[in-house]
């Protein structure tokens, strides 16, 4: 397995989101046993409702057992380790939230995803991100290690897990899995497009060759829905911070001479990085 350096190196340059985010699933399981590994985008994050439908994700190691459990049970709407890791900033270990399971201090709701979750998940930590003003969430997943190691060891190699996924969310490009995902038309992208270089409405029915007025605002309102915004100025925001709105996506981002020195130094040498 590469170095923590030279995978961030390798991230950066891998062409696709799906290309980075293998290899860092790759990294995590060969070099701390997170079998399971979860790397999810929140478009929007100003409700709860909007935090499990303005979601898009990539998902790996778990079951599929699991993944139908998940799905036909409704489970995302009371997934408690997705909704901290949209609301909060700090690392939150898996076993924070079976704590909580044991002490009866979990609503039934949440409980029941957690119980399942217990059935298949040993392990494991939940990291919040944030890049460009886009919120994101790495769910790392031990389906049959120690919890008591598992902790301690994440304790002391959090700055590198950190700084890793750190970097996974900052040069990934997630627009592709957006438009899938969220189900966004050509028609749509194109009125968007048109809409944030400052045209008109009787300008981008001219360019999309359509008469009613209304079409305009219909495209826009399906882009609102799929990215969770009010208005059209917040539509373009968000766009642009997604990489929705020029065809090559956004590009790899730089090492930061910070994030180069934590992967560098020793670890005893390594302060704990805020989050």
């Amino acid at each position: 397995m590469p170095a923590p350096l030279d995978l961030i190196n390798d991230i950066s340059e891998a062409p696709t989101l799906d290309a980075k985010y293998q290899l860092f699933a790759g990294f995590m399981a060969a070099e701390y046993g997170y079998v399971g590994v979860n790397y999810g985008l929140f478009l929007d994050t100003r409700s709860l409702h909007a935090i499990h439908n303005n979601h898009v994700s990539k998902r790996s190691g778990l079951p599929d057992e699991w993944r139908e459990i998940y799905q036909r049970n409704n489970y995302a709407l009371d997934d408690f380790g997705m909704r901290m890791g949209a609301l909060t900033r700090k690392p939150i270990l898996q076993s924070s939230f079976y704590r909580l399971l044991d002490e009866d201090e979990l609503p039934g709701n949440f409980a029941r995803v957690v119980g399942g979750v217990r059935n298949f998940v040993s392990s494991g930590v939940v990291l919040p991100l944030e890049a460009n003003g886009v919120r994101g969430i790495v769910g790392l997943f031990d389906p049959s290690g120690d919890i008591v190691k598992h902790d301690a060891r994440f304790n002391r190699d959090r700055p590198i897990i950190q700084a890793l996924a750190n970097h996974l969310h900052l040069c990934s490009d997630w627009s592709n899995d957006v438009i899938t995902q969220m189900g966004l038309s050509e028609m749509n992208l194109k009125v968007l497009r048109l809409k944030a270089q400052g045209l008109r409405v009787k300008e981008i029915l001219y360019e999309i060759q359509r008469e009613n007025p209304k079409t305009v605002d219909n495209h826009m309102q399906r882009v609102r829905k799929a990215l969770g915004t009010r208005n059209d100025m917040e539509t373009v925001q968000r766009a642009a911070k997604l990489g929705l709105l020029k065809e090559g996506g956004l590009h790899a981002q730089e090492i930061s001479p910070q994030l180069h020195d934590a992967l560098r130094f020793p670890q005893d040498q390594i302060g704990m990085p805020s989050v």
